[in-house]
């Protein structure tokens, strides 16, 4: 995001030099037409032109300003999203993780597992609220791997039509010849869902919903006209509907957290997938007119990329020996993750900052099977951290920690030779199941 308000800056900043030299130019032949009257028809052509270009040139800086602002905006709620959803995740760990061993000491049925189970649906149904605002702060690629968008959504669509009417047709167009995009498959089911159900919930009675995928070769022309877009080949998913439509103030402001009207009910959904998008190098535009419908164009681009897809292999609980050290900061987490490393076997050690951390290798590095590194510390940068551990003892395995997605200063910690990534909230079985990948060879 803030690659596009660099680029609609730089962009504004030259059609101001623009708007100067043409005044200056149209200041001359003002001069001229005045002082040589046989000229005077041919000067007052050029004056006219001058004055078209300044007006269209006028325009174009008034829009991209406005676009700046919306940029600018979105940036800020983005940080903010982020940063609650960073939190939530934090205390959602702590709630889910109580539950989880709860579990584990009663009896499998009766009153208290029920309640359990309750507590635990309740909680993931918050943890899903903290990933649309994490999607939104665009943070919410995990996974990403080649696909076909429209296997995908040929796959996908029979799970997400019950939330339509009976009374909405349902139309597609997708062509099984089109290039693969890059994409995690849970961040877009979301998308898809979202926009579904915002398609959905604009029709009243009888109505259609037409959903197509083709591939686009976007010019430097297109990405002049359109700051949040990138030159190159893109798939494209079209999304049309035939309700209500939308005012120019809803389509400027749909992709703001908890922004609603009264057909348009869900606060996150909408921002969720333009951070989503976002995220996934794409863009978003939309065409809407009040009584005649909406149509949603989504573009992501290409990737060229061969081979098999990745199948994800089952999870099973590990049970394993010797010392994990866990550098969190936060309490109640460090408390739930010591419980659950001491279910599986480990003996742990713990440390609230990252020179604690650094101290406890330094005693006890031979007996360290592996460090989990919660990467948001009080006193120093979790990848400032992870330097020293990796110079001092390039051998030793770390796991890294956070309330944040994998996208950022994670991503780039794991670039540098981390060794996963887990983010909360996660459960006993996920935790579990990255220690018996991890430690699988000693």
């Amino acid at each position: 995001m803030m690659e596009a308000i660099l680029s609609i800056e730089e962009r504004v900043s030259a059609l101001e030099k623009q708007l100067r030299e043409s005044r200056q130019e149209t200041d001359y032949y003002k001069r001229i037409a005045q002082d040589t009257g046989r000229r005077r028809l041919r000067d007052i052509h050029e004056l006219s032109r001058l004055i078209v270009e300044q007006n269209a040139a006028q325009e174009e800086k008034s829009r991209l300003e406005a676009k700046l602002r919306d940029a600018k905006k979105m940036e800020a709620i983005a940080t903010l999203a982020g940063g609650i959803a960073h939190e939530f995740n934090n205390a959602l760990f702590t709630l889910f993780g109580s539950i989880e061993l709860m579990q584990m000491d009663i009896p499998s049925q009766g009153i208290l597992k029920k309640y359990t189970e309750t507590m635990k649906k309740a909680s993931y149904r918050m943890s899903n609220l903290t990933n649309k605002l994490l999607a939104y702060a665009q943070g919410g690629k995990y996974q990403a791997k080649p696909i076909s968008l429209s296997d995908y959504i040929g796959e996908t669509l029979p799970f997400l039509t019950p939330m339509t009417e009976n009374s909405i047709r349902i139309e597609t167009d997708l062509p099984r010849d089109l290039p693969d995009i890059m994409a995690d498959l849970t961040q877009l089911q979301l998308v898809l869902s979202a926009v579904l159900t915002n398609a959905s919930e604009a029709i009243e009675g009888e109505g259609r919903i037409r959903i197509s995928v083709k591939e686009d070769n976007v010019d430097e022309d297109y990405v002049r006209r359109n700051p949040d877009a990138r030159a190159g080949r893109c798939v494209r998913l079209t999304v049309e509907d035939d309700g209500k439509g939308m005012d120019l103030e809803t389509q400027q402001r749909i992709f703001e957290p908890f922004f609603t009207t009264k057909f348009q009910g869900r606060g996150l959904d909408m921002a969720a997938v333009y951070g989503i998008i976002r995220n996934h190098d794409g863009w978003i535009t939309i065409d809407s007119e009040e009584g005649k419908g909406t149509t949603i164009h989504i573009y992501i681009p290409v990737v060229n990329l061969q081979g098999d897809k990745d199948v994800a292999p089952p999870i099973e609980i590990h049970t394993g020996r010797g010392t994990i050290l866990v550098i969190e900061d936060e309490k109640s987490v460090m408390e739930i993750t010591r419980q659950m490393l001491q279910r599986m076997g480990f003996r742990t050690l713990e440390a609230a900052t990252g020179r604690d951390g650094l101290a406890s290798i330094e005693i006890s590095g031979s007996d360290i099977k592996l460090v989990i590194l919660d990467i948001g510390l009080p006193d120093m940068k979790g990848g400032n951290v992870f330097s020293k551990i990796k110079k001092r003892h390039p051998d030793m395995k770390v796991l890294l920690c956070s309330g944040y997605s994998i996208d950022g200063p994670v991503q780039e910690i794991l670039n540098e030779g981390a060794h996963g990534f887990l983010q909360k909230p996660f459960s006993f079985n996920t935790l579990s199941a990255k220690l018996q990948n991890l430690l699988a060879n000693g």
